[in-house]
């Protein structure tokens, strides 16, 4: 499938993608560090956060996946 350019469901930046269903990788990060941030760990009253610890990059396949979970979730 060929891709073509949609606007993000979350900023409307104009991204490249093989269909509409899309979030751009800027929002897509957001989302990943509003979620690292949750609510505190209760034995030892601190948030963990991935920012913090060091991050393979992703596998282009396992990125649209997560999205695609994401998506469905919202």
């Amino acid at each position: 499938m060929e891709a073509s350019w949609y606007p993000c469901r979350v900023c409307a930046r104009s991204t490249e993608a093989e269909d509409s269903y899309i979030v751009c990788e800027a929002c897509l990060a957001d989302i990943e560090l509003a979620a690292a941030d949750g609510p505190p760990d209760r034995d030892e009253g601190r948030t963990v956060s991935l920012a913090s610890s060091r991050l393979v990059p992703l596998a282009p396949d396992e990125i649209e996946a997560r999205l695609r979970r994401l998506l469905d979730d919202w």
